[in-house]
Order: C-alpha cells, then sequence, then structure tokens
C-alpha cells in the first residue's frame, strides 16, 4: 500500500509544479518554469514504475 501512495504522491506534485507555474510566470521567467515543468513530468514516470512494482509484487 505504502508503493500506490507513494505513485499518487508522485502525481500529486507533479499537478501542484503544473498549477504553481502560471502562479509564479510573473515572478520567474518563462524559460525557467517550462524546464522545470518539462523535467518534473520524471515524477510521472516514477509514478508509473511505483504502480507497476506495486501489481507485480507477490
Amino acid at each position: 500500500m505504502r508503493i500506490v501512495t507513494f505513485g499518487y504522491a508522485m502525481f500529486a506534485i507533479y499537478g501542484l509544479i503544473v498549477f504553481l507555474e502560471y502562479l509564479l510566470l510573473p515572478y520567474f521567467p518563462y524559460a525557467t518554469l517550462e524546464l522545470l515543468e518539462h523535467g518534473s513530468a520524471i515524477l510521472i514516470l516514477g509514478g508509473l514504475v511505483a504502480f507497476f512494482v506495486a501489481l507485480t509484487r507477490d
């Protein structure tokens, strides 16, 4: 159950980053925020891997 919680947390963190991108736009350059958003997409991969691990565990 902890693995699934970890996977959901990774998706939630990614969603938070995407949400905060629009709020931080006046304070940071667009290129920096876009790089942060695209770089944080690795969280989606981590979440999917966590779900795969949870499904394949005995």
